[in-house]
């Protein structure tokens, strides 16, 4: 449970920056399907639009990503 929702974000923001399929995303967490990186992503952008603190989270992950 601990490791849920940082692993769900993480696709979510992989699927945004790489542009990788979902068997993509998938295989680089231990082969997940694809309907496991679906669910994951719709999770975050769920909470991403629901949820200020947890926008602003993601877009703190997401800068840190992007402008090193």
């Amino acid at each position: 449970k601990d490791l849920t929702v940082p692993r769900q974000v993480a696709m979510y923001l992989i699927r945004e920056l790489l542009d990788l399929s979902l068997v993509e995303v998938g295989s680089l967490f231990g082969g997940r399907d694809h309907s496991t990186v679906i669910h994951s992503i719709r999770r975050v952008e769920e909470a991403v639009n629901s949820d200020s603190s947890v926008r602003h989270a993601v877009e703190r992950v997401r800068t840190s990503l992007t402008h090193r």
